[in-house]
């Protein structure tokens, strides 16, 4: 407490009175600009191998904190091991063994270095209950060497071209188109005249760059086109091969809200199975 005294002509003595008393919580490093959770009620010696099941004894938790949170003692960064509530009077942190010792009433606060790189760059934790790591959300993974995003459960770079999606063409007597489930097993036509078609979609945001064919007679022609669920007719051819599975290279058609691709598998016995086939994509 500083008191200074300033004479007045009147002879009369004014006293102003200022304090420099710390006015915030009790012990805060508020010099250091960190987010206060609390502060330790028991002393951890330099050394203490301290163990997921050693109580870090705290008063009041003023936030609740969660399993891989990072938080800041005496300037050592420490992960969370599990959660804990607003109030809670202890929590527990990955198994670590003390560079320090850690005294009562030193303040617990949040990771401010881990909170700058998670508010840019959010590589640990979770967001909505996914997990998050350098380049995964939940289902979601980015692979930067391809510049492709993976999704659990989705074929993000390629689509199967099943027996379901082939039907028969206008030739022959409209005979049905037979999946023989024998020893032998694949597509086969009713009618020697008839060819198989397949009609595949291309998912939004993708562009369709090669298509295989696999069959049991290798050589039968496999032509692929694009064609528009709002329009009548076909491109002009886009890539040729054959039923061998060799990737054939099309002009690339990319995704918008009305095209697909027709692909026109010239078989020419009912004895050629067609097994199905894939179209690869590329992300836009």
């Amino acid at each position: 407490m500083k008191i200074f005294l300033q004479r007045r002509q009147a002879q009369i003595f004014n006293i102003m009175i200022t304090t420099n008393f710390l006015t915030s919580g009790p012990n805060i490093e508020t010099s250091e600009n960190k987010f206060y959770l609390s502060q330790l009620t028991s002393e951890y010696n330099e050394g203490d191998v301290i163990t997921t099941a050693t109580a870090i004894n705290c008063r009041k938790l003023v936030l609740a904190i969660k399993a891989g949170d990072k938080i800041s003692i005496n300037g050592i960064s420490f992960t969370i091991f599990a959660d804990a509530a607003v109030d809670a009077v202890l929590f527990y942190i990955e198994a670590t063994t003390l560079t320090q010792a850690l005294e009562r009433k030193t303040t617990i606060a949040i990771d401010q270095n881990n909170l700058f790189v998670q508010y840019q760059r959010k590589t640990e934790g979770t967001i909505g209950g996914m997990p998050v790591d350098g380049d995964t959300l939940g289902p979601i993974q980015y692979i930067p060497a391809e510049n492709v995003y993976e999704i659990i459960g989705v074929d993000p770079t390629y689509v199967k071209v099943l027996p379901r999606d082939f039907l028969i063409n206008e030739d022959g007597g409209y005979e049905a188109l037979e999946f023989k489930d024998a020893s032998n097993t694949g597509l086969q036509v009713g009618n020697a005249d008839q060819e198989m078609v397949a009609t595949v979609n291309i998912p939004y945001g993708t562009t369709a760059t090669e298509v295989e064919i696999w069959g049991s007679v290798t050589t039968k022609v496999v032509e692929v086109y694009q064609c528009t669920v709002d329009a009548n007719g076909k491109s002009a051819v886009l890539g040729t091969g054959t039923t061998d599975g060799t990737p054939i290279t099309l002009t690339d058609v990319e995704s918008t809200n009305v095209n697909y691709l027709l692909i026109i598998v010239k078989v020419t016995a009912t004895s050629n199975r067609i097994y199905g086939g894939r179209v690869t994509l590329t992300q836009n």
